[in-house]
């Protein structure tokens, strides 16, 4: 179990192709025979298709290495080496236009005053009146049930 633990550990950076060849040939031994970390790697691999295959911007060579050196050490800012591409723009989405973002933003208003007002005539109006709606006393109800059954009390 130990093995895979450390083996474990190396997955990631082998499902990124960042692993040497020193470092990954040992894992992939490894996956022949051990089930679980086989499906660590496949796991990983589905992820991967939900992202673009080609990044949105390149990482400089050695970056990791300085990145790292400067952790252990301890020191403060690395001078970074002129970068080989720039970012690639991105399309920023579309704001929508001032005009119509106007219109819907009234329309919504005009919609929430008719409800209001709905709302407010709904609740002045009286509640229902007539001699089919009344609430006699439970007894007498039972009474007329017991009659309407053609049973006498």
């Amino acid at each position: 179990m130990n093995d895979c633990q450390t083996y474990r550990a190396l997955v990631p950076g082998y499902a990124d192709g960042e692993l040497s060849e020193e470092q990954a040939a040992p894992l992939r031994q490894h996956l022949l025979s051990c089930n679980a970390c086989r499906n660590a790697v496949q796991d990983l691999d589905h992820v991967g298709r939900w992202f673009p295959a080609e990044p949105a911007l390149e990482v400089p060579d050695g970056f990791a290495a300085r990145v790292a050196a400067a952790a252990f050490t301890g020191a403060g800012p690395v001078a970074r080496p002129q970068p080989r591409a720039q970012l690639r723009p991105t399309a920023a989405p579309s704001a929508p236009e001032p005009r119509l973002m106007g219109f819907v933003l009234t329309l919504t208003s005009v919609a929430a005053g008719v409800l209001l007002t709905l709302a407010l005539l709904m609740a002045q109006e009286d509640e229902p009146q007539g001699t089919q709606m009344s609430a006699e006393p439970l007894p007498a109800i039972l009474q007329e049930l017991d009659r309407l059954n053609g049973e006498a009390p």
